[in-house]
């Protein structure tokens, strides 16, 4: 009785080591999992913010100046009674980039990563 005794006391220990090695394993891609997310993954999410900040921020500016420009357009187009329909769309068109532009600049809120 002494050795399954022994040989259970010994597969205990066994199967403790072998917990051991399983916590230390984990231990180990829980920190390179996290520096990567905190190091590397965060900055290209940053950067990636950013440039599309920067993008939106373009897009909104072009867009008002589309918008100024249609309206002086069908002013003169007015003026001179000839159609404005295609002014009409350009405005139209430029009124839904630059709301677009707006809620992602607002939702981006890239200024938090500056």
């Amino acid at each position: 009785m002494s050795k399954r005794i022994s040989k259970m006391l010994f597969s205990k220990e066994r199967v403790e080591l072998s917990l051991v090695d399983d916590l230390r394993k984990a231990e180990t891609e829980v920190k390179k999992l996290s520096a990567e997310a905190s190091g590397t993954g965060l900055s290209d999410v940053r950067k990636a913010v950013q440039k599309a900040d920067r993008s939106y921020t373009q897009l909104l500016r072009a867009s008002e100046n589309a918008i100024e420009i249609a309206d002086k357009f069908i002013a003169a187009a007015k003026e001179l009674g000839i159609d404005d329909k295609e002014a009409q769309g350009v405005k139209n068109l430029a009124k839904a980039t630059e709301n677009d532009a707006e809620y992602w600049i607002n939702e981006l809120n890239a200024s938090q990563y500056s």
